[in-house]
């Protein structure tokens, strides 16, 4: 006897270690098509496209700008009288600006690297809804199966009701007992069918495409791996926090850019062509200009002084937020894999029970053959048993759900 509950246990731990060796290539396959499908990760994705070019765009600030100028001119000053046509070449070059150009490319690339970090963000979000109702149609499914099984041995304790019944050894009560249980699981069979519907229904919508639910079988695996975590190292690839850390390097960098306002602008100025306007050849009498201006701004209704003090406020709420955000999550994670452990737990007492369960179905159904035990027996017998099995499948599925979202944070 110890011996079978030695080999009954040791399956059910190799089952679950080949599941977590083996994770689902269907699952893979469906993840796929969420992240060609989903309209919101194609959003995102073309937000990323955007902010690149607006990042590559910032290049310009630190190059001279070259135009072409023509047109017709009326020039009258306090000495003389110009009208004609008038053409030339005309260049700037931003020398210095108290370093605003840097700061706002800065700010540039920061906001492209924020907008890669949503799109990641979002993806882990969207795949750990996916996996949920994955697990949960995968759950279901087997849950279907274990009806269709329980349902076969009620078939056949029916034939053993039956022959006790024509020899007298009992009442037609047994027959009716066993219709009762029968009729239990249809309508439990029938709600799961919705429950699997409904579950379907929600994959479709998420993944924007027509999708068949039986491309998930029941036959597949759930996901009841248990990698040991360090918190600390997760929570430095969280897009998350890595966001909100980005957001306080952009406000550092905006206060950078307002106390630019404070500093002086230094510009070179070239023209070449005919700068006063002519009625003679164009080509002829030809000028140029060039000058460095150095430009410095001493008062602006103190607009410049409130928006180095708003940069500075918003840097300290900015810093705020990014140890706010750590918190939580690292809150969130650590209750996460304390309920992993816990469902490691649970699932070791219940493989336990199961066993239980099926050796005590094993002697009630020997002793009901024998006329010691009823029919009453029986039935708490068989529901213990697949009372015990649905309980495994659904601390599977609770594993599973649990390592979606703790992939999600780390």
């Amino acid at each position: 006897m110890k011996s079978s509950l030695f080999v009954a246990l040791l399956f059910i731990c190799s089952s679950s270690m080949s599941w977590a060796q083996n994770p689902s290539t269907n699952l893979e396959s469906i993840e796929q098509e969420l992240l060609n499908n989903n309209l919101q990760l194609r959003a995102l994705e073309a937000n990323v496209k955007a902010q690149k070019a607006t990042a590559n765009s910032t290049y310009g600030n630190f190059v001279p700008t070259l135009s072409i100028n023509g047109g017709y001119g009326d020039e009258n000053t306090l000495t003389d009288i110009e009208q004609g046509y008038l053409g030339y070449v005309s260049s700037t070059w931003n020398i210095y600006r108290g370093g605003e150009d840097l700061s706002f490319k800065r700010i540039a690339d920061q906001q492209y690297r924020v907008a890669e970090l949503e799109k990641d963000q979002t993806t882990r979000s969207l795949q750990k809804t996916l996996r949920e109702i994955y697990y949960n149609i995968l759950s279901t499914k087997k849950n279907i199966l274990l009806l269709d099984e329980k349902a076969r041995l009620l078939k056949q304790q029916r034939q053993m009701a039956q022959k006790k019944i024509n020899a007298g050894l009992t009442s037609s009560v047994d027959g009716i007992e066993i219709d009762l249980e029968e009729n239990s699981l249809i309508a439990e069979s029938e709600n799961l069918k919705t429950e699997l519907l409904q579950l379907s229904t929600d994959l479709e919508s998420l993944l924007n495409a027509k999708i068949n639910e039986s491309r998930i079988t029941e036959n597949e695996n759930f996901d009841t791996s248990t990698l040991n975590i360090n918190i600390d190292n997760a929570l430095n690839s969280n897009p998350a926090i890595q966001k909100q850390r980005l957001q306080e390097e952009i406000s550092i960098s905006r206060f950078s850019q307002s106390r630019s306002e404070f500093l002086p602008h230094v510009n070179i100025e070239a023209s070449y062509g005919r700068l006063t306007p002519q009625y003679g050849d164009p080509f002829k009498g030809t000028e140029s200009k060039l000058f460095v201006l150095m430009s410095w701004n001493l008062f602006s209704g103190m607009s410049s002084y409130y928006k180095s003090q708003a940069s500075s406020l918003e840097s300290k709420s900015q810093t705020l937020g990014t140890k706010n955000t750590y918190i939580e999550i690292r809150k969130e994670l650590e209750n996460l894999v304390a309920s992993r452990n816990n469902i490691m737990k649970l699932k070791v007492h219940q493989n336990q029970r199961l066993i239980f369960a099926s050796k005590y179905y094993d002697m009630t159904l020997s002793e009901y053959k024998r006329g010691i035990k009823n029919s009453a027996d029986l039935e708490t017998a068989t529901s213990s048993l697949f009372n015990s099995k649905r309980k495994l499948i659904e601390l599977d599925r609770d594993l599973s759900i649990t390592n979606a979202r703790i992939n999600e944070l780390i």
